[in-house]
């Protein structure tokens, strides 16, 4: 079960930090042997609540630079030398560990509060009975416990109401919380799994009588003399620190009414956390005045005007035009019906559509291809099926060792976490690089020379691939990957290399698919026929086409921007980006949208804020596929240093 610890004493904050930070990391690794899934604590300091929660190990959380920050900078606000501090090293049991609601400790209306054990008689199950419990969308049960009992804390006879409410819980319950308007800890328990120790000048709790012995024996805030520890079992302790006075409340007492002299301040307890201060730094971000790059993008510089150099050097897309395209299709459509072009099929929307043009606008007789290397998405699989199936075009389907490509991703995920870059993220996907090989192989199988990509659009170029790697490759008129200079090709090449042997972890069974993946995207000379290099870009038309002549499906797990909904690896990345960077693909996206004057900088925000919402579900599907506990891994990547 979870470990919850405290305690509380007047005391100069100021001339005792050292020691009170001392003292916090003593209980609280002491504690984490009954639970070091999360990690979590909440002082009261002049009618404010500071919250510091981590999806990390508490023995890592503690040693966190940024967790001795928050505890110095808001604890030392402290004027009134007043100490109160609850924890809790959680062991998930239900409610998934990277939901920072159901990390503790809770928030609520009128209480924040800690838990150990498990109530059975709360009603924390999903509808859909196929999720798990300890599914994102499901409440912990001592979170709904809290809830329940934030309604009742500003009511009359509040101890009376209290105590009848947790004698109704089924289960065992160790649990501790500060009530809105009062200074004070109420601690309980109806099974004995909580201890504390009390006198005159100090307060203290744990979950286990040797924690709190240890703790006690160590403390550099308290000289412990009186070894008296109780146990708390089947009563309420309340701990008063204007006071310095504890109540004991037997729950099987009929007397309780004379406990209700609560004093009912006339204020309302403020909450800070440390989530909120990360929010803050994000919003803070200095942007670009035209578009919405951030100043973590690699390579950004801002004038005396605020508008970045990617938007002063930006040049609009330049399409070769429906004439020029023409003419290279006029020497290789063929008049009896007989294929005439080879076209890779992704089953997203530029794909989708681009078939639609060359069939229907064009009147080629084209094959469409697709490599399924493992994280190709049903959506996208079933718009593939509409469009080949209405237009009558043969589908030709070439499929990895599927088995094979997943377990390859979920090395490179793992290396990647072992020592995380920003720079390396992209060989998480590099097992998708052989959809142009085969391509090209087909090509040669069915002996069709024009290869067609529906690629080549220029809204999706994104130098910060590159630039987290150190390089500065700068993408006009959405070059492919074959035409970067001979120069930055071996930067790459070497940098790469490097990172492999910083990173001994790449060193795995897919080192010769990652290898390959790097030969296929920049050194096999790209002899495909991109259709956007000549077919200018309408949203608006392809959106109409698909949904009213293939009754298209959106993959709404994706959200509203359908661009990469058939790469399962998607959300994954843009998760990592957006959380370590500030920014994401989308913000990309919506930047060069905003340069092609497509949307304005207002609305491109407003997208990127949907846009950058957490996919859960979409993520949940590639933890898997791949094989890997979601929760663990966003925690992980949650914990990283940000670059804001």
């Amino acid at each position: 079960m979870c470990g919850i610890f405290g305690f509380s004493k007047k005391i100069d904050v100021d001339k005792n930090f050292e020691n009170i930070f001392s003292d916090i990391k003593k209980i609280v690794n002491l504690s984490s042997s009954r639970g070091s899934d999360t990690f979590g604590i909440s002082f009261y300091n002049n009618k404010e609540n500071f919250i510091y929660k981590l999806n990390q190990k508490p023995e890592k959380a503690v040693k966190n630079p940024e967790f001795k920050n928050f505890i110095s900078n808001n604890l030392k606000k402290n004027k009134n030398n007043e100490l109160m501090l609850i924890g809790q090293n959680r062991l998930v049991t239900n409610g998934s560990k990277f939901s920072y609601l159901n990390n503790q400790p809770l928030i609520t209306e009128n209480i924040v509060g800690i838990h150990n054990g498990i109530f059975t008689n709360l009603d924390h199950s999903p509808s859909d009975k196929t999720i798990n419990y300890e599914s994102f969308n499901v409440k912990s049960d001592s979170l709904i416990f809290f809830e329940e009992l934030s309604k009742i804390a500003n009511s009359e006879n509040f101890i009376e109401k209290y105590i009848k409410y947790i004698n109704s819980m089924i289960g065992n319950f160790s649990i501790a919380f500060f009530l809105n308007n009062e200074k004070k800890i109420f601690i309980s328990s109806n099974c004995g799994s909580l201890y504390y120790y009390y006198d005159n000048e100090f307060f203290a709790f744990a979950s286990e009588k040797k924690i709190l012995e240890f703790y006690l024996k160590d403390s550099k805030i308290h000289d412990y003399k009186n070894k008296n520890i109780k146990k708390c079992l089947n009563n309420t302790i309340i701990y008063d620190l204007n006071s310095k006075n504890i109540n004991i409340i037997d729950h099987s007492s009929d007397d309780i009414n004379k406990f209700n002299n609560l004093t009912n301040n006339n204020f309302k307890l403020k909450i800070h956390h440390n989530l909120d201060e990360e929010k803050s730094r994000l919003k803070n971000l200095k942007k670009c005045s035209k578009c919405i790059l951030p100043e973590t993008y690699p390579f950004i510089k801002f004038d005396e005007k605020n508008i970045c150099n990617f938007c002063n050097e930006y040049e609009k897309q330049k399409f070769k035009g429906e004439e020029e395209l023409n003419k290279i299709f006029s020497k290789h459509r063929s008049n009896n019906e007989k294929v005439d072009c080879i076209v890779g099929l992704s089953g997203g929307r530029d794909s989708c559509y681009g078939l639609h043009l060359i069939k229907k606008k064009y009147k080629m007789n084209p094959i469409a291809y697709t490599y399924d290397w493992g994280l190709t998405t049903d959506v996208s699989r079933i718009n593939a099926s509409k469009v080949c199936g209405k237009l009558g075009i043969e589908h030709i389907i070439r499929s990895a060792d599927i088995e094979k490509k997943r377990k390859f991703v979920n090395m490179n995920l793992f290396a990647w976490l072992n020592r995380p870059h920003l720079g390396m993220l992209p060989i998480i996907q590099a097992g998708d690089k052989g959809f142009y090989e085969y391509g090209r192989k087909i090509s040669k199988e069915i002996n069709v020379k024009l290869m067609i990509q529906c690629t080549g659009y220029q809204l999706e170029q994104r130098e910060f691939f590159l630039g987290f790697a150190g390089i500065d490759q700068k993408i006009k008129n959405n070059q492919s990957l074959y035409s970067y200079n001979l120069f930055n090709k071996f930067r790459m090449l070497y940098w790469y290399s490097l990172q492999f042997l910083l990173n001994p972890k790449y060193i795995n069974a897919a080192l010769f698919d990652n290898f390959k993946g790097f030969i296929y995207s920049f050194v096999r000379k790209d002899s495909f026929l991109h259709l956007y290099n000549y077919e200018t870009w309408n949203e608006n038309t392809i959106i109409k086409v698909l949904n009213e002549e293939y009754n298209w499906k959106d993959d709404i797990s994706y959200g509203k921007n359908q661009w990469r909904m058939g790469d399962g690896q998607t959300a994954f990345n843009n998760f990592v980006y957006y959380t370590i960077a500030g920014f994401s693909e989308y913000d990309n996206f919506r930047s060069n949208q905003i340069r092609e004057g497509l949307i304005s900088r207002e609305e491109a925000l407003k997208l990127c804020k949907e846009d950058n919402r957490t996919r859960y579900d979409t993520l949940k599907n590639f933890s898997d596929i791949i094989g890997f506990n979601l929760d663990d891994v966003l925690s992980k990547i949650s914990c990283l240093p940000k670059l804001y």
